[in-house]
């Protein structure tokens, strides 16, 4: 089994504050990806629900991960997008393997 730890975010925005939703996320993208620890850092949106915004990341390990989570620009997008979501779900995993 792998250390690094694969994150799942799921968030939706609560009706017709998608957009404003989008743009708080993507906010945070760039500055993720060079923190030391991320493996990946990915947002999509559900072609489904466009309301709907899925975070997949990867991280070497939870030391990353709390790094993460104190820096300026996943503080900020915190902020933003607090009055913005109606649901959120992260999902914190570890690889199986054979």
């Amino acid at each position: 089994m792998s250390n690094a730890i694969k994150v799942v975010a799921i968030l939706c925005a609560k009706p017709g504050k998608g957009d404003a939703l989008k743009k708080a996320l993507l906010a945070c993208v760039p500055a993720s990806r060079k923190e030391p620890g991320c493996l990946f850092y990915h947002l999509h949106v559900d072609r489904a629900d466009p309301q709907r915004f899925v975070f997949m990341e990867g991280w070497k390990d939870q030391a990353a991960i709390d790094f993460h989570q104190t820096t300026d620009h996943y503080q900020k997008m915190v902020a933003a997008a607090a009055d913005l979501v109606e649901h959120r779900e992260v999902l914190y995993l570890d690889e199986l393997s054979q």
